[in-house]
């Protein structure tokens, strides 16, 4: 199972303006955010090693243990990342 993301879209011959997707495009918001959120809570600067360290501890693994094919590091889990 993949979570999708429902997202504005310009599918040519239909009227629909939202469609779900998923991948990156969907995903890098969403680990932005949730970055924004551990460097708030962290007080501000840090550096790009610890902001990465913090999202992959709070993640949700998905699938196989540790990184796979189909989930790469996991799920970002906000949460988490708020109260860790």
């Amino acid at each position: 199972m993949f979570d999708l993301v429902f997202s504005t879209s310009n599918r040519v011959g239909t009227s629909n303006r939202y469609a779900w997707a998923a991948g990156t495009s969907m995903a890098a918001p969403h680990a932005t955010g949730v970055a924004a959120i551990i460097i708030g809570r962290n007080g501000g600067p840090m550096k790009p090693a610890a902001v990465e360290a913090a999202l992959r501890a709070s993640a949700d693994d998905l699938g196989k243990p540790g990184n796979d094919d189909a989930y790469g590091a996991g799920r970002v889990n906000a949460g988490r990342a708020a109260t860790q």
